[in-house]
């Protein structure tokens, strides 16, 4: 089994570590939140793309079962190029070149609802 625990914790970041330092260390990973605040402060730099894989419908055509489905998505430049490093999976991850999706088989409409940032 896997057991998961969640407790918010109100403040920044910085506060948060003062005062829970035994929850809160260097190794936490901050995640900053989707979407745009109100306010914003100046040199907050926001640019940032996600992309979210919903679903798909795949017919079979003349096959006997559905087919198998995997998604792989990378970023391009003009000419074609695929650039290095620039998918980002979640924070505190090391950005890559590609993302591979869930692979479903035999599912003729699959719903993902993952989402990447690029």
């Amino acid at each position: 089994g896997l057991w998961v625990t969640v407790k918010m914790l109100v403040g920044d970041v910085i506060q948060t570590r003062k005062d829970y330092p035994h929850l809160v260390d260097r190794t936490t990973v901050v995640a900053r939140k989707l979407g745009f605040p109100e306010i914003i402060m100046p040199g907050d730099i926001r640019n940032d793309i996600y992309i979210t894989l919903l679903y798909g419908d795949f017919d079979k055509y003349n096959k006997t079962t559905q087919r198998n489905v995997e998604v792989i998505m990378c970023v391009c430049d003009e000419e074609g190029k695929v650039m290095p490093n620039a998918v980002c999976l979640g924070a505190g991850d090391k950005p890559v070149s590609e993302y591979r999706s869930v692979l479903y088989y035999q599912v003729k409409q699959p719903r993902w609802m993952e989402t990447l940032k690029v």
